[in-house]
């Protein structure tokens, strides 16, 4: 069975072709094809969302490739506050203890690391993967770190 982003990763593929093909008539016809696709599932999804109800539609946010979904078509029961706290209680074992400072207007999460464990760009990159991933609308992730610990010591002698 193929997995969902190596389907999804075919997809784009095959758009490609049609775009680099002689017609580019044809990958216009694609991308109106996808799109009605997508606003035809999405409409389904909306149907089995409103039939199970808020508890319902919840417990579908336990598998992630149907809560991407739902983020997709604009479905999530819950608000990105909530998304973005979930994330990074996830990652906490990962990247130690993050704050959630806020989401400002302008699509920015703004994020505070708690303790002296700093934040690599790695761990940098992770969390923003993992905001993302659960607030597509969060235009930027902003982390804030504490400013490093002076280590004091005795003078030798």
């Amino acid at each position: 069975m193929t997995t969902p982003d190596a389907a999804a990763a075919r997809v784009e593929v095959l758009i490609e072709q049609l775009r680099a093909g002689p017609d580019p008539r044809s990958a216009l016809v694609a991308d109106e094809l996808v799109r009605c696709l997508v606003q035809l599932y999405g409409e389904g999804l909306r149907r089995v969302v409103e039939r199970l109800g808020p508890e319902g539609a919840t417990a579908l946010c336990d598998d992630p490739l149907v809560e991407s979904l739902l983020l997709v078509h604009d479905l999530h029961p819950a608000g990105p506050r909530e998304r973005i706290t979930r994330a990074l209680e996830r990652l906490r074992p990962r990247v130690g203890e993050l704050d959630l400072l806020g989401i400002g207007d302008d699509g920015v999460v703004r994020l505070r690391a708690a303790g002296s464990r700093g934040c690599g760009s790695a761990q940098r990159s992770l969390i923003e993967s993992a905001v993302r991933r659960v607030a597509p609308e969060a235009v930027r992730v902003e982390v804030e770190t504490p400013p490093p610990l002076l280590q004091v010591t005795r003078r030798p002698g």
